[in-house]
């Protein structure tokens, strides 16, 4: 078997179009990463602070505990000033800390001003509590009392507990905030698969192989009348389609890793990234507001929107964690890709027409699909999973857990759709 999928990689490299298209798809990845790096110069890796309201807090009750409290709000604003102009003077260390602090003690606050119970509402609530004991922070609870209207309102929390998290998490790693667009050996794989191989991979996938019937048409003959062999054969060239595929698209992505290892290391590995828990352990649609109108903010390499701000689900996952469960999926598409294209390759006697239908039908697909939408129909549509990074990080109303299983599902529907035709469609 092996040696037939050697054969059929060896020949796929050596047809000077695949060699063409493999060339033009290296140097927009390498035109991509020249953008990004430039990019990332200008972007900043860091959030403006949300600071403390003191609307709803009246004198009346306590004068004395009033203006304690409005102590621990001045030295707090005198914080925030220090913080924002030591993020700009790039002190990194000395953000990070009063990221920790400022967002704990916003967090706290808005556990104070919530008439929401604790113990059911405020996730994380316990680490926060930590993190102030560890920081020597002020014990914001004790000014309740002059609190004379509480809120409903608890999104704000779950945006300070997040960035709490997150800068302890780089403070205590010894990490450097980087931005959004920030390229080196550790993130190159997360930002070319989720800015070229969304759009790319299905084109590569099927100008690579829509000439495969044609160049087989000769061999198959041969070879499906061998005793044993002709249940295999399906098997066989799906196997070599694919490693063809992860071959052009992974290789290159490996190299740049080596490239940059020399010039910024791989510390990044384990930098922080904020994902979707509740869609990557199971089948949950996010169902609230569109991101159509929304601006997006990056907090590191997550493109955050005003809602997962807001959301208790987001969770932190090391950066490599992240890039495996992203290739992943991306092995997982590739797969359909292939028994797609080979399907209609079976099913249609014209090369030309397969691919056309091949590209209509993606192209639908991903119309029906953009990034904002929210019917849930869409949880069916394999184009709503051609981003297993937006789908993984939260960006995308359907999540990481039944993009797997739905794509999955179409993979072996179309295996055995494939075995069926080389049974029954004269080659």
């Amino acid at each position: 078997m092996w040696t037939y999928v050697l054969f059929n990689i060896k020949s796929n490299l050596k047809r000077k179009e695949n060699l063409i298209l493999v060339v033009l798809f290296i140097i927009c990845e390498i035109a991509l990463l020249f953008i990004l790096n430039t990019k990332s110069f200008t972007e900043s890796p860091y959030q403006t602070s949300l600071g403390i309201s003191i609307a709803s807090v009246s004198q009346k009750n306590d004068p004395k505990l009033y203006q304690e409290f409005m102590d621990e709000v001045n030295l707090i604003r005198q914080t925030i000033d220090k913080g924002e102009q030591d993020g700009k003077d790039k002190n990194w260390k000395s953000y990070c800390e009063y990221k920790v602090k400022v967002s704990v003690l916003e967090a706290q606050w808005y556990m104070v001003t919530s008439n929401m119970p604790n113990d059911s509402y405020f996730e994380h609530a316990d680490v926060i509590e930590e993190l102030r004991k560890e920081y020597g922070l002020p014990d914001l609870s004790q000014y309740e009392k002059l609190i004379v209207q509480k809120s409903n309102d608890i999104n704000l929390y779950f945006c300070s507990m997040q960035q709490a998290r997150y800068f302890d998490y780089l403070l205590k790693h010894d990490l450097t905030p980087i931005t959004y667009s920030y390229v080196d050996a550790s993130s190159v794989s997360l930002q070319i698969a989720r800015y070229i191989l969304p759009v790319v991979l299905p084109l590569l996938v099927g100008l690579l192989l829509f000439q495969q019937r044609e160049r087989r048409a000769k061999t198959e003959k041969t070879i499906l009348t061998i005793s044993g062999v002709k249940k295999k054969y399906v098997r066989w060239n799906l196997i070599s389609d694919v490693l063809f595929v992860l071959l052009v698209v992974f290789l290159p992505i490996l190299v740049y890793m080596i490239v940059l290892v020399p010039f910024k290391g791989v510390s990044n590995l384990i930098y922080p990234v904020l994902y979707y828990k509740p869609g990557f352990t199971g089948f949950h649609y996010w169902d609230t507001q569109g991101l159509d109108h929304i601006e997006l903010v990056a907090s590191g390499l997550t493109n955050m929107s005003v809602n997962q701000f807001t959301t208790p689900g987001m969770e932190l996952m090391p950066l490599w964690q992240c890039t495996l469960f992203v290739a992943f999926g991306l092995v997982l598409s590739t797969i359909f890709y292939v028994l797609l294209i080979t399907v209609l390759s079976k099913l249609m006697k014209n090369k030309y027409l397969s691919l056309l239908v091949f590209l209509v039908v993606l192209g639908l697909c991903s119309f029906a699909s953009p990034l904002g939408n929210m019917q849930k129909i869409n949880t069916f549509n394999p184009m709503s999973y051609r981003d297993f990074g937006m789908n993984l990080l939260g960006t995308s109303y359907f999540g990481y857990f039944a993009g797997i299983i739905i794509i999955g599902l179409y993979s072996v529907i179309l295996y055995l759709v494939s075995k069926w035709c080389a049974k029954k469609v004269r080659v």
